[in-house]
């Protein structure tokens, strides 16, 4: 490819807008990555020359056209040329079973809690090197416990020893060691008569038992506390991708009620409520909390809480059920640091027919999300999972231009006005459904055309991936062999952006505004949804629909859409369009509203989806509050949901809490703001792109009586 094409002056401009030491839209598209260090603006040289190079050599030419008229958003387009594919849900318990295998040698199975936490650090920043997206763990106390026991027998045989010195009686040290291979030992879990069996005839009284029993417990909790603390520090500080991001790293956990694997949940909230070193709220990983009946939720539990003072939810340990009290932990948690966001397994599109609560491999059937709502679960080529699997490629509708496309070939739209007295609203339906089906099946024919290139790629170019099945079924290929056997394990996903300013257009209503927007709305979802199902029938692979977490796009739709149609008022006038099926944010609705329109989209959006809530004032002071929304969200059939609040923090003094305008404490007018973008979090809005900046700006709260 030469540069000196059709794109060689804009290509220039993007190259002189990175050089610039001024901020701007194509330094900050991605709000995780600095555009001004070195590393930085090469990674955006490289990006914008791999966008034109794909446009104009891989892309279908029909499909490159759509895309540049933003009508469709080809996502990840940089890593087109490099058949990547998008993200993944680790098992971790099989990475780590025989160790794993690197470039430079085999990495052995890890020994204790704190190098479980490393390696998986490691896994994370490795693996992203081979795929454009993100990477999730999603079973992190299941697959962490293990650890917590191994440490738990390290210190035992430890403390064993020294009371046999510092004593002075004689024992067998050999046989005390062989306590480290008993996995009948675990966390929390040994009697005296257990511990005998390695003693060589010894009998421990009873109070010597207890001591070295809870100065083990003692340690093992320390250490998975550092343990967690380091996994937090690691996850904001190891960069992968040429040196510039930190890992877009979620964990998925809630529903191990083993003592081990409930430390291991503890210790991570810990870690997350105590910040980085000057309380800085980290962050990554994005972490999710799994609500599932009968393990950490019981309406019994959730009407005892409400009745009760917050303060009073960490002193009552006589909960129904094993997990309910991790879940307040979460509360408490999300509150303080907007994490962890919550995942329903009881919502009926994500229960699994082999789910099982006695089963100690139930953590295989529970559905998973990335951090950013990406979901894998159903799969029509293997069994129904989100281990060892994820997004292969993503590409988005743009509603709104379509919508104005249609308006204005049927003259309806006009001098940048649209008459709404002419439009026979039946019609203006009926052929919209009909534009939305057209652009649907552009748009998989789309992502087939990128998964036939992404299948020409050999297992060597995904060493890692490969090597350590961290894509299932890529163990068993060969170095030159196409990967194409484990790739259609992957989802193929349509996408979409600004469902409200689409109604708006066509019916000069949101479906925050109108029930029958609503229904409409659900209408066009419907069309998009049965097209990518008949492509998966026709194909044999796992095409589905997501509700698109646009960063960005939703930007680069917005501008283009006005330039191409005008300054509409309420449709094109903002630098943002709404996303995907979200009520806007400056519709001031109750969240028990929004949660229940929004959530009749979720069965709809298999390949993932999210609906949010702004809270006002100082979360952590209304627990209530926050336990009444999550509970909503269960109830009104919520797939996966967050909260967002304001998380303040004086750089001078560090202190944090709601600050206003300067600190409260010292005065300083220096205030680091945390918040939420399309899935995680940025410390300071200035790294944010422009059309993220407005609609961050047009938040408002939400009445959070449910």
């Amino acid at each position: 490819m030469s540069l000196k094409g059709n794109n060689y002056n804009v290509i220039v401009d993007e190259f002189n807008q990175v050089i610039s030491t001024t901020s701007n839209d194509i330094k900050n598209e991605n709000a995780n990555m600095s555009g001004d260090t070195p590393s930085g603006k090469m990674m955006k040289f490289a990006s914008i020359s791999a966008k034109d190079f794909a446009l104009e050599n891989l892309v279908k030419d029909t499909h490159s056209k759509l895309h540049k008229k933003s009508l469709i958003h080809i996502h990840d387009l940089d890593y087109y040329p490099t058949k990547s594919a998008t993200c993944v849900q680790y098992n971790i318990e099989e990475i780590f079973k025989n160790g794993f295998k690197t470039r430079n040698g085999l990495i052995k199975e890890p020994q204790s809690i704190g190098v479980y936490t490393e390696l998986a650090a490691i896994v994370f920043q490795t693996a992203q090197n081979e795929m454009h997206g993100g990477q999730s763990i999603p079973a992190f106390d299941y697959f962490m416990a293990p650890g917590v026991n191994k440490s738990f027998r390290k210190a035992l045989i430890k403390n064993l020893n020294h009371f046999f010195i510092f004593s002075s009686i004689e024992f067998n040290e050999q046989k005390i060691n062989e306590i480290k291979n008993d996995e009948q030992i675990t966390f929390k879990n040994l009697t005296k008569s257990t511990l005998e069996k390695y003693l060589s005839g010894y009998k421990i009284s009873d109070e010597n038992f207890k001591k070295i029993y809870d100065l083990t417990v003692k340690e093992v909790e320390k250490e998975t506390d550092q343990a967690m603390e380091g996994f937090v520090y690691n996850l904001n500080t190891q960069h992968s991708r040429g040196g510039n991001q930190v890992v877009f790293s979620s964990v998925n956990l809630g529903t191990d009620t083993s003592k081990e694997g409930r430390q291991v949940i503890r210790s991570l909230f810990k870690a997350l409520e105590n910040g980085l070193g000057n309380g800085e709220t980290s962050i990554f990983p994005i972490v999710i909390f799994k609500i599932k009946l009968g393990v950490n939720f019981d309406e019994n539990d959730y009407n005892k809480a409400m009745s009760l003072s917050q303060d009073k939810w960490f002193e009552d340990n006589t909960w129904n059920v094993k997990n309910f009290d991790l879940f307040l932990q979460a509360i408490r948690t999300t509150s303080l640091r907007l994490f962890p966001n919550f995942m329903f397994l009881d919502q009926k599109f994500n229960q699994h027919e082999l789910w099982k609560a006695d089963d100690k491999n139930s953590w295989y059937y529970e559905p998973a999300t990335m951090g950013c709502r990406t979901r894998v679960f159903e799969n029509i080529n293997g069994e129904k999972t989100s281990i060892g699997r994820g997004n292969l490629s993503f590409t988005s509708l743009n509603l709104p231009y379509i919508a104005l496309e249609l308006l204005k070939e049927q003259g309806k739209l006009k001098d940048e006005k649209i008459n709404f007295n002419e439009i026979d609203i039946d019609q203006i339906k009926k052929d919209f459904l009909k534009k939305i089906e057209f652009y649907s099946q552009k748009v998989c024919e789309q992502l087939k055309i990128r998964y036939d290139y992404q299948t020409t790629a050999l297992a060597k170019e995904f060493p890692f991936l490969m090597r350590n099945n961290i894509l299932t079924g890529g163990k068993d290929l060969q170095a030159e062999e196409f990967v194409k056997e484990v790739f259609n394990q992957g989802t193929l996903t349509v996408g979409f952006v600004g469902l409200a300013e689409a109604l708006k257009a066509l019916l000069n209503v949101h479906h925050g505004e109108s029930n029958d927007a609503q229904k409409f709305g659900i209408e066009i979802i419907k069309v998009i949804n049965k097209v990518a199902l008949k492509w998966k029938e026709d194909t044999h692979l796992n095409f589905g629909v997501i509700a698109t977490p646009a960063e960005s796009v939703a930007g680069r739709m917005a501008k283009i859409t006005r330039k191409e149609f005008g300054l509409i008022k309420e449709i094109t006038e903002r630098d943002y369009f709404t996303n995907s099926n979200h009520v806007p944010v400056y519709y001031n609705i109750s969240a028990a509203e929004k949660i229940k329109k929004e959530a009749e989209y979720h069965s709809l959006t298999l390949a993932g989806s999210i609906s949010y809530v702004e809270l006002d004032g100082e979360a952590k002071k209304n627990l209530h509050a926050i336990l009444s929304i999550i509970n909503a969200m269960r109830v009104y059939g919520t797939n996966y949901g967050s909260l967002n609040h304001p998380v303040d923090r004086c750089k001078e003094c560090n202190y944090t809490s709601l600050i206003p305008f300067k600190c409260q404490m010292c005065g300083s007018e220096e205030i680091s703001r945390t918040r939420r973008i399309t899935g995680y979090l940025v410390g300071d809005l200035d790294g944010w792109n422009k059309g993220k900046q407005a609609e961050e700006a047009e938040r408002v709260k939400h009445n959070t009586n449910c």
